[in-house]
């Protein structure tokens, strides 16, 4: 299998180790600076030629300059404790469901809201912190609507914003039975959506709609697609179940 379809973590792991690994040798025998200024941008060009999303080259040319400030720098060991809880209590358990936090734009709201089918229940999948829900409460009164975020922080966020009647839990969506709803959006990640699918197409009834923001299905095509025009290319895949 070619590297370019390993999931984009491995891809990352990948990257990160070979400049870890060449940064003693070139330090050694050339000098740190050399290192600090090659080793970044042989990661961005591996990156921009092996990652699937423009942001991952730009992770890549920080990384290394940044691991090697804070090193320097007199920083206690606990406030590292504390970014690492703050991550976790933000992006929840990333690492294993590889599904960072993506917040949809004003054109996806606007799209959700024309396309989602009178009096249905709705469920956001990976809700953030309701952004959608929010969204939708306001312009589309007739939708009966559910949200599933797993990481405390953001649900914190969306606990508070959201109307009452807005079904909103803290959970894993893989706890959540897709068939009651006559509509279900997500915005996760490419490495989420193979499972995700099969949830889908396992749970949810014929005539129902499954919509992803960005990220396709392997080896389904979308029934639709409808481009948002923003900075990110962004569009929405829609099947019909």
């Amino acid at each position: 299998m070619s590297v370019t379809n390993w999931p984009q973590s491995a891809i990352f792991l990948l990257i990160t180790s070979a400049s870890l690994l060449l940064l003693y040798p070139i330090s050694h025998f050339f000098s740190p600076l050399l290192a600090t200024m090659i080793i970044p941008m042989a990661a961005f060009l591996a990156a921009y030629l092996l990652h699937d999303r423009f942001w991952w080259k730009w992770m890549h040319l920080c990384f290394l300059p940044l691991l090697l400030l804070f090193s320097q720098l007199n920083i206690q060991s606990y406030w590292y404790l504390f970014a690492l809880l703050l991550c976790w209590f933000i992006f929840g358990r990333v690492m294993i469901s590889r599904v960072p936090l993506y917040l949809s734009n004003h054109s996806a709201l606007q799209q959700l809201a024309g396309i989602v089918p009178e009096q249905a229940r709705f469920l956001d999948i990976g809700a953030g912190t309701g952004t959608v829900l929010h969204y939708l409460a306001q312009h589309r009164e007739d939708l009966s609507l559910s949200g599933v975020e797993y990481a405390k922080g953001p649900w914190l966020v969306g606990k508070v914003r959201l109307p009452a009647n807005v079904a909103w839990l803290n959970t894993d969506y893989q706890n959540v039975d897709l068939g009651a709803f006559e509509c279900v959006y997500a915005f996760l990640s490419s490495a989420a959506m193979p499972d995700l699918w099969q949830q889908a197409v396992a749970q949810m009834r014929p005539g129902t709609l499954f919509i992803s923001n960005t990220f396709v299905v392997p080896e389904a095509p979308a029934d639709q697609v409808i481009e948002l025009n923003d900075w990110k290319d962004g569009k929405l895949f829609l099947w019909r179940m």
